[in-house]
């Protein structure tokens, strides 16, 4: 490569590059130069975390293109550095750049497994993928060299070959726990059970007896951080202030899901200004249709247009039905704003609910005198009413394991459900993947380990359905607990006709 001409192509960057990524420490730019695309890293000098970051490791730019040559060495796929430059001037700007060779055209692979999954369909060559990505985690081992971001979004996929990104977080050393951890967590939602035990059976070198946690350390961390960004301002949520409400709205999320519409949207503040008016306008004046009423609040169906789409919303607005709840919300916050809460630590951890996209609270002196909770309406019906004859053998087993399923893995994040009943259950009626089950009420959700206290209450709610069998209960056990035995309970006051299952030993 003519060093002359690409000095020459560098000082006119601003002009002929295109800014892929800007961050306050770092800018992404893709260039072309003899017919080759490269990208340029960009580390501007000045700020206190740049001159923390050089105190101790020097130049970033040099620092990531040591490691790079290092991934090189070790044969590990990864971009092939080009040069590093110190003292480079970008748009009035002094910093230092490393610039390297394009992998052309290429996907990330998280993009690539979110998007099967929103077309519900099978990830094509899932498992030579897999094959490829504990490969390059086995070559890094070998290679003494660790990752401290390891996640999926940094594995690009070119013509079926994986390669790894983001040489600035490789460190000598070799793998840590941390890291495996963190790949585990990044991939939880898309791989199988038995891609773990492969994976960690490779990594932890313990042979086919070894099996990994059943909990993953590093995601509880990671998780609480994610919950800690929906109560403030930030690129997926914003706040809102009018008159005497305030609130915290919905905007977008980095990776959508296959049963939240709202999920695969990009809201702006704009939208939720125009909307909220309008919404509370609707509900002060009691002009919503009404799901519900009752002495703890009212359920409405409400239509707001956002994004450019109407969409149907659930409009919840609490009523403290006890005296008592007057003084116990005290700091813990409105009964909306705690379902808000519950409602996006199930959705962070993989539980699908209702989607939330706007709380907002009505204070005088300081104290919650109102409250509204805006979700997105799933449609279908609920377990408790849902044409249970209506659906094929299979897809009914399947929802109901689908179901049981759930509730187990709500109790192995450390909650319970205490009202898990059957009308807090929507069926959603996908046609690739079957029918789903969703949670549209998590009031009833605590931060508490009592076993099998969802499944219990959702035994027995499920009566209320006329279409219910012994056979949708073994299924809803089956889901709960695989490798449990069951026995057959009559109901007080019925014959053996009626009989239901209980898990007799797990």
């Amino acid at each position: 490569m003519d060093s002359q001409s690409l000095e020459q192509t560098l000082r006119n960057l601003a002009e002929i590059g295109t800014l892929v990524k800007d961050r306050k420490y770092r800018q992404v730019w893709r260039f072309e130069h003899d017919g080759k695309a490269l990208y340029l890293k960009f580390y501007p000098k000045g700020g206190p975390r740049d001159r923390f970051r050089r105190f101790f490791r020097g130049s970033p730019a040099m620092y990531e293109f040591t490691r790079l040559q290092w991934l090189q060495k070790a044969a590990i796929p990864a971009p092939r550095a080009v040069s590093a430059l110190m003292g480079f001037p970008l748009k009035g700007q002094i910093g230092d750049a490393v610039i390297l060779e394009a992998i052309e055209p290429s996907v990330p692979l998280d993009q690539i497994l979110i998007d099967a999954e929103l077309r519900g369909e099978p990830v094509p060559d899932h498992l030579h993928l897999a094959n490829q990505v504990r490969s390059i985690v086995q070559q890094l081992g070998q290679a003494r060299l660790g990752h401290e971001d390891l996640h999926l979004g940094n594995f690009l996929l070119k013509d079926g070959k994986l390669f790894l990104l983001d040489a600035y977080a490789v460190r000598s050393g070799g793998m840590k726990l941390r890291d495996i951890l963190l790949l585990g967590h990044s991939a939880r939602r898309f791989c199988t059970t038995a891609d773990l035990l492969r994976g960690w059976t490779e990594f932890s070198g313990t042979g086919p007896e070894g099996v990994p946690p059943l909990k993953n350390s590093l995601s509880q961390m990671l998780w609480k951080r994610a919950a800690q960004s929906t109560a403030r301002q930030s690129r997926y949520f914003g706040r809102m202030t009018q008159e005497n409400w305030a609130g915290i709205y919905y905007k977008l999320t980095k990776f959508g899901h296959r049963w939240s519409r709202f999920s695969r949207l990009e809201i702006t503040a704009e939208d939720w200004r125009r909307e909220w008016p309008l919404l509370l306008a609707k509900v002060e004046a009691d002009q919503l249709p009404v799901i519900k009423r009752s002495r703890s609040g009212d359920v409405l169906s409400a239509q707001i247009k956002v994004a450019g789409e109407l969409l149907n919303v659930i409009v919840k607005r609490p009523r403290r039905r006890y005296w008592y709840r007057y003084l116990n919300e005290i700091g813990r916050g409105s009964r909306a704003l705690r379902a808000w809460n519950k409602a996006w630590a199930m959705i962070i951890r993989g539980i699908p609910a209702a989607w939330p996209v706007l709380v907002m609270e009505k204070r005088s002196m300081g104290y919650v005198v109102d409250a509204l909770l805006i979700c997105e309406q799933i449609p279908g019906e609920t377990l408790a009413h849902a044409n249970l004859d209506g659906i094929a053998t299979e897809p009914r087993d399947l929802l109901f394991r689908r179901t049981g399923h759930l509730l187990r893995a709500i109790e192995r994040l450390g909650f319970s459900h205490f009202d898990a009943k059957a009308s807090n259950w929507i069926v959603l009626d996908d046609p690739r993947r079957g029918p789903m089950p969703i949670l549209i009420d998590v009031d009833g959700i605590r931060r508490r380990n009592w076993i099998a206290l969802g499944i219990q209450r959702l035994l027995r709610s499920m009566h209320e359905n006329p279409h219910y069998t012994p056979a949708d209960s073994l299924s809803l056990c089956q889901g709960y607990a695989p490798y449990a035995r069951f026995g057959e309970i009559a109901p007080e006051g019925t014959g053996n006709e009626d009989a239901e299952l209980k898990i007799v030993e797990s």
